[in-house]
């Protein structure tokens, strides 16, 4: 592999107008391929095979009238009563009815007994289903349905839609968080390296990988479903790694050429060394997030098919523009201050390096990351623990995490759907928003016999505890199918709620002797929490065992994987900690814009779990790798860590920083969810750069000593050799005597 991607380097450095070129004409046929057959996102949290899936199914094909996908229009005279607008709502509603997708809408004054009208007459709502999820709407539908809805505004009615109509429409921009993100990291990278031509490298590279991904994902999505924060993940991972990856070469770059290599050399080495390194953190990456199929919900799996495809997308451009961009700027990637007084002593740069190489050389062992590398090292037990009881504090919160689906009365209170849940708690209790639907299988009887099991079957649950109300049951015009409508005590993210679903289904429905279902969005999202909890377990083994694998094959030491493992481990515990006291305990939930406490979806720790053990991964390789550099040179644990550090500290805590800053950036999203995976991972990534490589990792190695690069000797012939940042000459050379004195 190394020869491959030296191979590839040396080409994209010495025909770098080829290869950039080819990007840019890469980058604007997936753009505008995707702008003209690229399909549409959508949120569908059905499980296959789950009570609330089965009885949807049930409806779909027996009871279509009573299917498709909910939603309220909600009308609120803020002066008198709506009954004194009825006409126009009716109106509305009629015009509704003849949109596209519309399979029926039910006026709040169709009947008596609908009970779509507050005590007080102030507000009334109208029930709409709709045979496409109403997510996949786009902006120009709720033009239309705002057109539908004018004889309500006009008669002076409060208009506001809920539940699935809220979702209409609601396209998210990225743009500003991206824009932040970038900057922060040009910023960072500027004052790393010293100089705007080098720091540019990395952001060309992430930009145009990131729209080329993200272009590449529009045009998947016509053909594989993906939720509507696919692109928003996938955006926040794909600069991430895109940057830290361009970093990462380009350091190793210019660290080559301050020794006086040339450009060409120097980029097919990089991609030799440090490229590899990127090609197994990346993979570790990808391999991790795909895991989320394991889950066996669509939903989950395809947040992680987006996010693993721009991911490696960035790897590609990592590993093939970035030494394009290194060869167009040749020795302008050093720093200005070199290459001005290289100009002032009237040398070319390649000699100025060629004489203070020594010095650089040294410089990694001699700075002060080297310097806190070795007090460390000096010191392991405290440090080492120390570190971990931080660690176990943080993650402390984890212990009372409640896993569920946030409901609409979550959201920021200038949305519609947040205006509806108020309006609808307000005038008929909060259960109404999120109502449960009993589908029964209706036996073969006499239409008599059919109404007493309904009517038994109503009265059971009417008595149940936790209901609010039950509707009036429906029979399909075959008399196969009944459904009718449950309203509970509690909001829909309610633990009651969720008790109230399962004691449905496991007591009180039981009670007839036919088959039933409890569905509807509510009882979805409990289905939906329920299978991921329930498969979170093996998906976190299997993650970590890849990892495990891949690290061993890596550096050819089952410690250092088993090592990697149990402190990401830790730094993930930490993250999920600090997630729950934000989001669940409020705790300084108003300074990131979420007004109320709410369960966390159970999807999110899964995420960061895959996402945040893959990135980690990174820090591990490259660190590592320089530590494995420097023991097979000096075969001195001290030193070995020492010099690893050192060379490597500044650009990690560099990328880190911008992994952070890109990561929180994000938290200007509307979305609750992707608020919690912007922290979520920002902290994450900021304590495993910090805390763990900078303490944790040179203490354990330290306590290890030479046992750190230990393998079995029946594995040996078994794991490939795989060279990464440490060059081949120094892995062949025969090792030295210990410098036993030396520290």
């Amino acid at each position: 592999m190394n020869q491959l991607l030296e191979r590839v380097a040396a080409f994209a450095a010495r025909r770098h107008w080829i290869v950039i070129i080819a990007w840019v004409l890469i980058l604007g046929g997936v753009l505008g391929a995707s702008r003209a057959f690229g399909g549409t996102y959508v949120n569908n949290y059905t499980v296959s095979g789950s009570d609330s899936a089965l009885g949807l199914d049930r409806l779909n094909s027996e009871f279509p009238q009573q299917g498709g996908y909910s939603g309220q229009i909600v009308f609120h005279a803020r002066h008198g009563t709506v009954a004194s607008d009825q006409s126009a709502v009716n109106q509305a509603t009629a015009n509704v009815a003849k949109l596209p997708h519309v399979i029926k809408t039910v006026s709040p004054f169709a009947s008596g007994s609908t009970g779509a009208v507050s005590k007080d007459g102030t507000i009334a709502y109208s029930s709409v289903s709709w045979k496409v999820n109403p997510d996949s709407l786009e902006t120009s539908y709720l033009n239309q349905l705002n057109t539908a809805v004018k004889p309500a505004t006009q008669a002076g009615l409060q208009v506001a839609y809920g539940a699935g109509a809220g979702q209409i429409g609601q396209k998210t921009s990225d743009t500003t968080s991206e824009a932040i993100g970038l900057g922060c990291a040009l910023l960072l990278l500027v004052f790393m390296f010293g100089s705007l031509i080098t720091a540019a490298i990395p952001l060309i590279s992430a930009v145009f990988s990131v729209g080329a991904g993200l272009s590449l994902l529009g045009l998947i999505a016509s053909v594989v479903q993906f939720p509507t924060t696919a692109p928003t993940i996938a955006t926040l991972l794909g600069l991430g790694v895109a940057v830290d990856y361009g970093l990462f070469l380009v350091s190793r770059h210019r660290e080559q050429l301050d020794t006086g290599m040339d450009v060409i050399t120097s980029a097919k080495q990089a991609a030799g060394t440090s490229g590899a390194a990127i090609v197994v953190a990346g993979s570790t990456v990808v391999v991790s997030i795909l895991g989320l199929y394991l889950v066996g919900v669509s939903f989950v799996g395809s947040l992680g098919l987006a996010a693993a495809l721009v991911v490696a997308v960035t790897m590609i451009a990592a590993l093939t523009m970035v030494p394009a961009l290194m060869g167009l700027v040749k020795g302008n990637v050093r720093s200005l201050p070199d290459r001005i007084r290289a100009r002032r002593a009237g040398i070319s740069g390649a000699q100025q390096a060629r004489q203070t190489s020594a010095e650089t050389q040294e410089r990694h062992e001699r700075s002060a990351f080297a310097r806190w590398g070795r007090m460390v090292s000096a010191h392991p037990w405290p440090w080492g623990l120390t570190s971990v009881l931080i660690l176990v504090v943080l993650a402390i919160p984890l212990f009372s995490i409640t896993l569920g689906q946030p409901d609409n009365g979550t959201n920021p209170t200038s949305q519609s759907n947040r205006v509806a849940y108020d309006l609808i708690k307000q005038g008929f209790g909060v259960g109404v928003n999120g109502p449960l639907a009993v589908v029964v299988k209706v036996p073969k009887e006499s239409s008599s016999d059919t109404q007493s099991l309904l009517s038994g079957m109503t009265k059971n649950v009417t008595a149940a505890s936790g209901v609010a109300s039950v509707g009036p049951a429906a029979v399909n015009s075959s008399g196969n199918t009944a459904v009718f409508n449950v309203i509970p005590t509690t909001r829909p993210q309610s633990g009651s709620t969720t008790a109230l679903v399962d004691r449905l289904r496991a007591d009180v429905l039981p009670k007839s002797h036919v088959t039933t279902y409890v569905t509807g969005t509510t009882a979805g999202a409990d289905d939906f929490t329920k299978r991921i909890t329930s498969r979170m377990i093996y998906l976190i083994l299997a993650v970590v065992a890849i990892a495990f694998i891949l690290l061993t094959v890596a550096f050819r030491s089952v410690v250092i994987a088993a090592k990697a493992a149990v402190l990401n481990l830790l730094s993930i515990g930490a993250a999920y900690g600090v997630i729950v006291a934000i989001f669940q305990w409020g705790w300084g939930a108003s300074l990131v814009g979420i007004p109320t406490t709410l369960p966390i979806p159970a999807y999110v720790p899964m995420l960061v779990f895959c996402i945040v053990f893959g990135l980690s991964m990174d820090y591990e390789v490259f660190l590592l790798s320089r530590i494995h550099e420097a023991w097979v040179t000096t075969r001195d644990p001290h030193r070995a860590v020492a010099i690893g550090i050192g060379s490597t500290a500044r650009v990690i805590t560099t990328a880190a920083a911008i992994m952070v800053v890109v990561f929180a950036s994000f938290v200007l999203s509307t979305d609750p969810t992707v608020k919690m995976l912007s922290i979520g991972m920002a902290f994450a990534v900021l304590i495993d750069a910090s805390l763990v490589r900078m303490v944790l990792v040179p203490a354990i190695m330290s306590v290890l000593g030479r046992h750190a690069w230990w393998m079995p000797r029946w594995l040996e012939p078994i794991v490939p050799h795989l060279q990464l940042e440490g060059s081949t000459a120094a892995a062949a050379a025969p090792p030295p005597e210990p410098a036993a004195t030396r520290r």
